[in-house]
Order: structure tokens, then C-alpha cells, then sequence
């Protein structure tokens, strides 16, 4: 269960809803964006950064330590910190942590109708999507509003590392990873959440960020019948996602060849949808590719 805490001087920052993301770096520099960008706010001092750093690890539910210096974690208010603490981090704590609007964007927000209108089409015919983008492109945004078009008679679930993704959808199965114990184990693994999420009856998969052994057990179950499932990769465009997912599958199996791991793509995945982040700071679809199972690929819809 998480737990509700004040994260004292950065809690002011954090009630702000205009202000998207908080970040704490050089021992004590408090860093804030929001609609103008990027900005210098305010010094805290070691004690203050500690408290906070003590603050989210509590509020999680999760370690941070000598032997575990990074964490990432889902706050009680729903937003996402990553902390990294010495030695890992030289300069002292270092800490970022995303917010999450309570609200569910309209689909329309993300583009035309000429680009909504394919992501619509592609969840009525049950496509199995992944949205790809840069960090804090929108991504996570995207497939929200997506879940807005679900048939509420289905079964949603969902694996993440750390969970974040909301849904318009009365049925959804959350799970989250779990890091291993002081002693090493208990770990719960996004590669074991994808196998056990097969067992779990889904009508829709939802992996919230493909990066890891996890992309084989994901593509095996697309591929052999399981539809209208959604992932997230990060990747610099949508043509550039497929040869990413290729790059996961040849580093944690590789006895596969590139070949093989290209075919199975292209069998799993129907499309992709490239989302990105303007200079106004707007999240937008840039870009969307239908994948053909001889391994081409098409566009359905591209901004100029």
C-alpha cells in the first residue's frame, strides 16, 4: 500500500498543477519545468534533500541504499520519482519526479482527426499497438486516452515496472514489478509479470515499457493469437522502433538471428504510433506505421 507523505520544501512544487516535473541535483539545486521550460527555483540543503529522498523510498514501499542506490517508484499522488543517491550519483541525491495529470487527455488532443481517426480504427479492429517516443514524449499520455475506446465488456491487463498508466476502463488488473530483498531475492520480474498476465485471461495486454527479456514473451504471445494488446518503447521515431524491439530480442536471446527476430516483429505487431513533444510543449502523434508480415512497412498517416 502506498503511503501518503509531505516531501516538505518540495512540496510545494508538487501541488503546483502547473508545474510537470520537480528534479533536485548538485546537492540542493531545486529544477522545475513547466509551460515556459526549464528553470531554477530554489536550494534546499542536505538535510532537506535526505528527508525527501526518506520520504519517497516510504511512500513507495521500496529500498534505496548502499546495495540498492537507485530507485524508482510510484508516489501515493500518483506521480513518478527516480531517486539515485552516492556513489552512483557524485555530485549527492539526485532526484526527478514526473507528474501525472488526475485527468484523462481527449483523444483529440494528441492530433487531426486525419491521425485520431487511425488510432480509432486500429482499437476497433483490435491492432496490436505500440506507441513509441522519447522520454516524457507522451506516451504513457497517449494510451490513456486510448483506453477511452475500449469495449467496456473486456478484460484489462496490465504489467509495468512502475505503475503510472491510468485507464477510462471500469476492468483492469494492475501489476507492478518488485525489486529483490536486502538478502537478494523476492524479486518479481516485467518478464515474469508478462508470462503471468497470460494466464490471467486478458482480452487486452497492456505492457506499459518494453526494455528488457520481457520483448520475447511479449511478441511470443502477440504472434500466437492474443490481439489488440499496447506497449511502449522508447525509441527516435517509428520506422526506428522495429529496429529497436530487434535490439532488445537479439541482446537477451541471442541465439536468435536478426532475421528471425525481424520476422516475429512483423508477425506480432500491427502498427506503430510515434508520439512527440514540441517546442510548446504539446504531445502530439508525428507519426504512424502499418507493419506488413513480409516486413515491410507503411505509412498510415505522417505530419509534414
Amino acid at each position: 500500500m502506498l503511503v501518503s507523505v509531505d516531501l516538505g520544501p518540495l512540496q510545494t512544487y508538487l501541488d503546483n498543477p502547473e508545474i510537470n516535473e520537480i528534479m533536485v541535483i548538485n546537492e540542493g539545486e531545486v529544477w522545475v519545468e513547466d509551460i515556459d521550460g526549464l528553470q531554477m527555483v530554489a536550494s534546499i540543503n542536505s538535510k532537506q534533500t535526505q528527508h525527501c529522498v526518506e520520504q519517497i523510498a516510504r511512500s513507495s514501499g521500496r529500498r534505496i541504499d548502499l546495495m540498492s542506490p537507485i530507485l524508482d517508484a510510484r508516489m501515493s499522488d500518483g506521480s513518478r520519482a527516480c531517486v539515485v543517491i552516492p556513489p552512483i550519483s557524485a555530485d549527492g541525491p539526485t532526484i526527478s519526479i514526473r507528474k501525472f495529470s488526475k485527468r484523462i487527455l481527449p483523444l483529440a488532443s494528441f492530433g487531426p482527426a486525419a491521425a485520431t481517426d487511425i488510432v480509432k480504427q486500429l482499437i476497433t479492429t483490435r491492432a496490436n499497438i505500440v506507441i513509441s517516443g522519447a522520454t516524457s514524449s507522451g506516451k504513457t499520455s497517449l494510451l490513456s486516452s486510448a483506453s477511452q475506446f475500449f469495449s467496456p465488456h473486456e478484460r484489462i491487463v496490465c504489467v509495468e515496472d512502475t505503475s503510472e498508466l491510468r485507464f477510462a476502463h471500469s476492468h483492469v488488473v494492475a501489476l507492478q514489478t518488485r525489486q529483490p530483498n536486502q538478502e537478494g531475492t523476492g524479486e518479481i520480474s516485467m518478464q515474469s509479470l508478462v508470462r503471468t498476465s497470460l494466464r490471467l485471461r486478458p482480452d487486452r495486454l497492456i505492457v506499459g515499457e518494453v526494455r528488457g527479456a520481457e520483448v520475447i514473451d511479449m511478441l511470443l504471445a502477440l504472434s500466437s493469437g492474443h490481439r489488440g494488446c499496447w506497449s511502449t518503447v522508447h525509441s527516435s521515431s517509428a520506422t526506428e522502433t522495429i529496429s529497436r524491439l530487434s535490439a532488445l530480442v537479439l541482446r537477451d536471446s541471442p541465439q536468435w538471428s536478426s532475421r528471425q527476430s525481424l520476422q516475429i516483429i512483423h508477425s506480432a505487431i500491427d502498427a506503430v504510433i510515434h508520439v512527440e513533444r514540441t517546442s510548446s510543449h504539446r504531445r502530439r502523434i508525428c507519426d504512424i506505421i502499418q507493419l506488413q508480415p513480409q516486413g515491410a512497412a507503411e505509412h498510415l498517416y505522417k505530419v509534414a
